[in-house]
């Protein structure tokens, strides 16, 4: 993981729920609609793009609920509704509550409730199976409650339109076998839910990223001396490009990390965190992004034409990064955390099974199921915890 623990700002507004008293409005050509009293605003920064993971299309995207009352108002309910109106997904009691997250407010003992000037972060992860079809636009219904009457209300609206651009298609920045996707894809990895507020802006570039760390063929990250770098699995692997594109950033110069120390070679801030990367301009508004590579590795120059597959570093440990591995995102910005992470997925790659406890890595070793063989997939990006393995050419 990069980075987390930062404050929220306010983003740009997408949709505005207008708090007024309860009215009808009525205007030339449309039906009339009440207006909720309901004084949450309702924003989404990024309308979601569809991305395939395990044979199906994910659509990950968050609402920002700011309280603009002096009073406690209680979400209870969550309905998201697709075009026709059809509920794709409805959240309450602790499963609402495990998608709320409260950054830069105090612990509270239920996150459903949202004090007077305070802001919530739903985190949405919407799974539409292979035979349905992608909403054109995606409504939310939320079923609130005030902490001054615990009269409840219905407030109808932050619609949002569906991005139906492909995501950018890639090859592995890796080769070989035995490559687990720590804190990839899913509704609650570290990435998923860091929230970092660069010049003023908040913004998830770790939406998509995955932390790629190896176990050998003994299902073990290291054996030997942990501190020793060169007795972990991923160490000194060849980082290729994901994709022909422009180098537009690099820093090198990063000592690598003591795996068994708590204290970084240097300090840790938001322009250490990524430790030696580069910033590769892929085309079409996206940049593709690899952090704590191993110092002095670094084989291209800012300005660089590279090609598909071409080697660009070594994996080291540099920056925040407790182990050896390679962070890899896609954003839509020359930015390491001042930009929006976006979906890709990766030509191909064969699922081996799934890590089911970090633990394994240090002890026991990761094995794959006895009846479970390699699955082939392609044009889908590895979701938390998969074991793969990339092709070697």
């Amino acid at each position: 993981m990069l980075c987390d623990n930062h404050p929220v700002v306010k983003g740009i507004l997408i949709f505005l729920v207008l708090a007024f008293p309860l009215a009808t409005l009525q205007s030339a050509g449309t039906s009339a609609q009440a207006l909720s009293a309901v004084p949450i605003d309702i924003e989404i920064p990024m309308a979601p793009t569809p991305v395939k993971a395990n044979g199906a299309a994910h659509l990950l995207y968050e609402l920002h609920l700011t309280n603009f009352s002096s009073r406690t108002i209680e979400v209870v309910r969550l309905d998201v509704l697709d075009d026709s109106s059809k509920v794709l997904a409805t959240y309450k009691d602790d499963e609402l509550a495990t998608r709320l997250a409260r950054p830069g407010a105090a612990q509270t003992s239920d996150k459903r409730k949202i004090a007077g000037g305070l802001r919530a972060i739903v985190f949405l992860e919407i799974t539409i199976q292979p035979d349905g079809p992608i909403p054109l636009t995606l409504r939310h219904r939320l079923y609130c409650r005030s902490s001054d009457d615990n009269t409840g209300e219905e407030l109808n609206g932050a619609l949002v339109h569906v991005n139906h651009s492909s995501p950018p298609v890639l090859r592995p920045p890796l080769r070989g076998s035995g490559w687990v996707a720590l804190s990839g894809m899913s509704n609650t990895s570290g990435h998923r839910r860091t929230i970092v507020v660069v010049n003023g802006k908040a913004r998830i570039a770790q939406r998509f990223a995955t932390d790629w760390v190896r176990v050998g063929p003994d299902g073990l990250a290291f054996r030997g001396d942990p501190a020793k770098l060169t007795s972990w699995s991923a160490y000194g692997a060849e980082v290729r490009s994901a994709s022909s594109g422009t180098v537009v950033d690099v820093r090198d110069g990063i000592p690598d990390n003591d795996p068994t120390s708590d204290k970084k070679a240097i300090p840790i801030t938001v322009e250490s965190a990524p430790g030696n990367y580069l910033i590769i301009e892929i085309g079409h508004g996206f940049f593709s992004f690899y952090a704590h590579l191993q110092p002095n590795s670094i084989r291209v120059r800012k300005g660089d034409r590279v090609r598909s597959g071409q080697v660009l570093a070594l994996l080291g440990n540099s920056g925040n990064s407790d182990s050896p591995h390679l962070h890899f995102h896609v954003t839509d910005g020359n930015s390491p955390l001042g930009a929006e992470g976006v979906p890709y997925v990766l030509e191909s790659f064969d699922l081996l099974g799934i890590l089911k406890a970090k633990s394994l890595l240090i002890a026991g070793g990761w094995k794959p199921e006895a009846s479970q063989s390699a699955v082939n997939r392609r044009f889908e990006i590895p979701t938390e915890n998969a074991v793969v393995r990339f092709s070697d050419r």
